[in-house]
């Protein structure tokens, strides 16, 4: 199993604030064994007056599930966190500190990580939070403008074939509309500070059938005006 090692302070922050407001469950493993306590991380602070030297940025968790957890936690000073980021396995090694007891965040004060692994299962080379960093993605579907229905899908990940996007429950008849093959006009990328519009192929329609969009799907769209690599060779 290939694994990437995840070393950017500013893509492990978006990771880590990514499982905060999807309040996803995280699992925290005690160096002296191998049962896991299940917590969620409830707040992150780049400036923290942590009482360990030299640490500021840290993470704040919920208490743990069972309990004894929580009195476990206190004598592991090395912890391991595992946890799953849009359908990939995680883990990173972090540094206990201390007990939480500023209201609202009443938990367990844990150092940020400073290398998330995250498993491969892919062959290809894929990423989660790469260059460029597109984020949603609006398609229209319908030649008369009033007649057009509008979808908006999360951005997931990309690799060198194409983007892969997530359609929820709330836009499962973009299904009935589109099939492998068809070219979708004038797709608009969106990231954090641009917009691009694209047509793309879509390559792929994936059912998710675990996890946190288990009942959603994936769609792949290639386009040579976004992914270098998905150019037809000559």
């Amino acid at each position: 199993m290939a694994y990437k090692r995840i070393e950017d302070r500013q893509k492990i922050i978006k990771i880590i604030d990514h499982l905060i407001a999807e309040k996803s469950d995280i699992q925290v493993i005690m160096k002296s064994g191998s049962t896991s306590f299940t917590s969620r991380i409830i707040n992150a602070n780049q400036n923290y007056p942590s009482l360990a030297k030299g640490t500021r940025a840290v993470i704040i968790i919920e208490k743990l599930a069972p309990e004894k957890g929580n009195d476990l936690i206190q004598v592991s000073p090395r912890l391991t966190l595992k946890f799953t980021v849009l359908d990939q396995p995680c883990a990173c090694l972090i540094n206990y500190i201390g007990i939480s007891s500023m209201p609202p965040y009443f938990g367990f004060v844990l150092g940020m990580p400073e290398v998330i692994e995250l498993e491969e299962k892919r062959v290809e080379t894929r990423s989660i939070y790469g260059s460029p960093d597109f984020l949603t993605a609006v398609i229209r579907i319908g030649k008369a403008i009033k007649a057009q229905r509008v979808y908006e899908l999360d951005v997931v990940d990309s690799s060198a074939h194409g983007l892969r996007m997530l359609i929820r429950e709330k836009n499962l008849d973009l299904l009935d509309r589109v099939k492998v093959g068809d070219v979708i006009k004038d797709i608009n990328f969106y990231a954090s500070n641009a917009m691009l519009k694209v047509d793309g192929i879509v390559r792929h329609i994936t059912k998710i059938t675990e996890g946190k969009f288990k009942g959603g799907y994936y769609i792949g769209i290639e386009s040579k005006d976004i992914i270098p690599g998905a150019k037809k060779k000559k």
